[in-house]
């Protein structure tokens, strides 16, 4: 009987969209479906497929010649890198669920030679040593060639395997890290029970056993019930971006006689025997990534490394990262004990994140030499296409260390944090998307992310807070917050086939709180966790009032703010029904906030209607939703930023403060309102912190919102049609006298420029790529823009 196992995810996508340059395209055979020839998910023999474990795979074959291409295509559950005749040729896969599995997409024909080959490829699983973003079923290996000659290397049990004794793996607990630790153990690597030189061509493989076979791989659309739990699909995004930093700061050096020699530029020394050195190195400016540390000699000898991104004080405080004499490192470390050998080098297997890197080294009878310790810096690869100039103190280099901020919370995924969680979370995630697409031009992580926030739809109607990661934690704002997400990006992207799939999540998303509208006309009690801005001491572990008693203003509002966003969707679909329908609750929404929750003697909106509690994060709310309008919106925005009295929202909720000044006119006063991050300036950060100067992470994606701000508010640049067909250019300069903007556009690059003058004229410069019209709005006026430059010399009129 033919084997009837559902066949391999590569060949049977019907078009399947080119992978890092390489032009792949595959047509579906049904005569595939039963073809033994196709590749087998493979795994080792006589080990747990869910336990931790590091593992290598190798097939070796003969090529009387090496043809023009040789696409292979490659997974692994949960992570592999892959070589070719010694070389590493790419790493993976994407991280996604196990509904939408990765593998990547390469030609190694550049990699083979005619004769004796051979592939090989490193997997491993932390197994319950996991980070939060692990999804895994069994520790497994595939490669699927594409043609009858690169059949030849499909994975089956005529490959062979092993695995590494000499990795263990290294829990950290929250307390020693430095704040709450979801991203997984660490590793510590024997290196005398490591196979060194496994993926060289000569190594001897004949005593590892051969590879024991698990199914066909399935490709996401054929009938899986009978095939593996991994629903393969290509990867879409880039391959990440990967160089070689140069060594970080040697700041101290402990247990040699001549530490002077050792620096930066002459990373370079031996560790006599029986002796401990200890070295504290300072990068500078944070970083992430994979570092290598080179050795030889030293049988027996233990180096820890540990990272950080600042050091601590007695009194556990991190103050200024620039200090760090009297203070001592805190945070996650791999462990390398050495076997003598010549030339080891250890990399750990998953990025680090750090400034601050402690070496301790402590050797036995034999000396250790340190030939070098460098960086692999790795992550998604944006490229800042935009820019931002004015005459004010600190906004050039508050850009510059946002986009540090972005580029190091984003990989395969957006990340809220790269240290400590490395999630991609919906209320970072939006923001995050903005930035790419205004600064970077580049949307393949914003479709990837709202994909996969999709995929993590739960039965009850809510996405998770998070995706991909195996638990489900839900935010029910989130959810809310990604129906917006998809506006932004439909107002940005001319996408329409993308967004339609969407709409029947966005009505489920929208049921489950309509159906939660209390007979007040308010939202009622909402379960799970309704985190708004977990900074903000008044709020429960970041959850405004009226969460668990029913009569929340912030989230009837933000529901109110969400249904104006799907209602243009659905108007732009023609979902007419569903229009009116969402459009009818949304009014009498913000009518039941003005009737319970606005306190005319404060001129606030109240969080609940026993008005004990007034916040920025609901009024802010109040003037985006619609709640406050006109002459009443200026004044609530203008209480909402003076009144210390108020909830403060910190550095996340400050975007939707910034929108709601921008929207009544009031983003001139933005520049003056950017203390906080001025004061992690003063404080050393090079990247952007989750809350505070003493919060735990250094590096949160939401606090680099600053980039958006400067273009899409002070420099002014709107969508105002779906697709930017159109644009709106309303500048809110405030004390600024001089500004130049770059802001991509998918029809070419925007660049703004204003100046005032000292006769009260302001004149404006503005380049249109070509296609593009628009308006510049300025005090209440309307101005056509063509395509080209546009000269405007107007009135200032403060």
């Amino acid at each position: 009987m033919k084997r009837n196992l559902t066949f391999l995810f590569i060949l049977l996508l019907l078009f399947t969209r080119p992978t890092s340059g390489q032009n792949a395209h595959f047509v579906t055979r049904p005569s595939q479906l039963n073809d033994p020839l196709f590749a087998e998910w493979i795994t080792h023999p006589n080990t747990p497929g869910k336990a931790y474990g590091v593992y290598y795979f190798r097939r070796s074959f003969h090529l009387p010649e090496v043809p023009a291409r040789f696409v292979v295509h490659v997974s692994a559950d949960n992570k592999y890198r892959l070589f070719v005749n010694e070389k590493m040729v790419c790493q993976g896969p994407a991280a996604g669920d196990l509904n939408n599995w990765n593998y990547e997409t390469i030609d190694i024909a550049d990699y083979l030679k005619d004769g004796g080959n051979t592939i090989s490829a490193q997997v491993w699983n932390m197994g319950p040593y996991k980070g939060a973003r692990q999804v895994s079923n069994q520790t497994a290996f595939i490669l699927q060639g594409d043609s009858k000659t690169s059949h030849i290397v499909n994975t089956n049990d005529t490959w062979k395997i092993t695995r590494d004794n000499g990795y263990y793996p290294i829990n950290h607990s929250s307390r020693e890290v430095g704040g709450g630790f979801i991203a997984g153990a660490t590793d510590s690597l024997v290196a005398a029970k490591h196979p060194w030189n496994w993926e060289k061509q000569e190594f001897d493989d004949s005593q590892w056993p051969r590879a024991k076979e698990l199914g066909k791989g399935n490709h996401m659309g054929l009938n899986t019930w009978k095939g593996t739990q991994w629903l393969l699909q290509q990867r879409t995004l880039p391959f990440l971006e990967q160089y070689r930093e140069t060594t970080p700061k040697v700041l101290q050096v402990k247990g040699l006689k001549s530490p002077n020699k050792v620096n930066s530029r002459h990373f370079s020394f031996t560790v006599p025997s029986n002796s401990k050195t200890t070295l504290l190195l300072d990068n500078e400016t944070l970083t992430m990534g994979y570092p290598e540390l080179e050795t030889s000699g030293g049988d027996g000898a233990k180096v820890k490394i540990q990272y950080q991104e600042a050091l601590f004080d007695s009194n556990n405080q991190k103050k200024n990262r620039n200090n760090w004499k009297d203070k001592h490192m805190k945070g996650y470390y791999d462990v390398f004990i050495c076997d003598g050998g010549d030339h080891r080098t250890f990399k750990p297997l998953w990025l680090r994140v750090f400034r601050y890197v402690l070496i301790e080294i402590t050797t036995q009878s034999d000396p250790l030499e340190i030939h070098g310790f460098s960086n692999l810096f790795t992550a998604y690869p944006f490229r800042e296409k935009a820019s931002f100039r004015a005459d004010h103190k600190n906004l050039e280099e508050i850009w510059d260390v946002s986009w540090r901020t972005v580029r190091l919370c984003a990989l395969d995924t957006y990340m809220d944090c790269p240290y400590y969680e490395q999630l991609q979370y919906i209320g970072d995630t939006r923001i995050q998307a903005l930035i790419s697409m205004f600064a970077a031009g580049d949307d393949r992580l914003v479709k990837n992310a709202i994909d996969q926030f999709y995929n993590s739809m739960q039965p009850m109607g809510l996405t998770k807070s998070s995706h991909p990661q195996e638990g489900t934690q839900i935010i029910p704002p989130f959810s809310l917050l990604y129906i917006s997400m998809i506006h932004d990006y439909f107002m940005l992207r001319d996408d329409p086939q993308f967004i339609r799939q969407y709409l029947p999540g966005i009505r489920f998303i929208l049921d489950w709180f309509v159906a939660r509208i209390d007979d007040n006309g308010i939202l009622g009690p909402l379960p799970y966790w309704n985190h708004v801005d977990g900074g903000t001491k008044e709020f429960k572990a970041g959850s405004p009032p009226g969460i668990e008693e029913g009569g929340s203003a912030h989230l009837t509002l933000l529901l109110a703010y969400t249904l104006n966003h799907a209602v243009e969707l659905f108007d732009y679909f023609e979902k007419n029904c569903d229009s009116e329908f969402y459009g009818n609750i949304a009014q009498k929404l913000v009518e039941s906030i003005r009737e319970n929750c606005y306190d005319t003697e404060k001129g606030l909106f109240a969080e609940t209607p026993e008005k004990s509690l007034f916040s920025q994060h609901t009024n802010a709310m109040a003037i985006l939703a619609g709640a406050a309008e006109g002459t009443q919106a200026i004044s609530v925005a203008e209480k909402m930023i003076r009144d210390p009295s108020l909830a403060q929202a910190t550095l996340y909720f400050k975007f939707y403060v910034f929108q709601a000044l921008k929207q009544v006119g009031m983003g001139g006063l933005i520049p003056d309102r950017l203390q906080k991050w001025e004061a992690f300036l003063e404080k050393g950060f090079t990247t952007f912190p989750e809350h505070g100067i003493e919060s735990r992470s250094d590096c949160h994606a939401w606090a680099a919102h600053p980039i958006y701000d400067f273009l899409n508010i002070t420099a002014g640049l709107s969508s105002t049609s779906p697709g930017f067909k159109t644009v709106a250019i309303a500048p809110q300069p405030g004390p600024l006298k001089n500004i130049t903007a770059t802001t991509f556009h998918p029809y070419g690059n925007i660049v703004t420029s204003y100046t005032r003058k000292d006769n009260g004229n302001f004149v404006c410069r503005i380049t249109l790529p070509a296609n593009l019209t628009g308006k510049l709005k300025w005090k209440g006026k309307n101005h056509q823009l063509s395509p080209g430059e546009n000269l405007f010399i107007l009135k200032w009129e403060p």
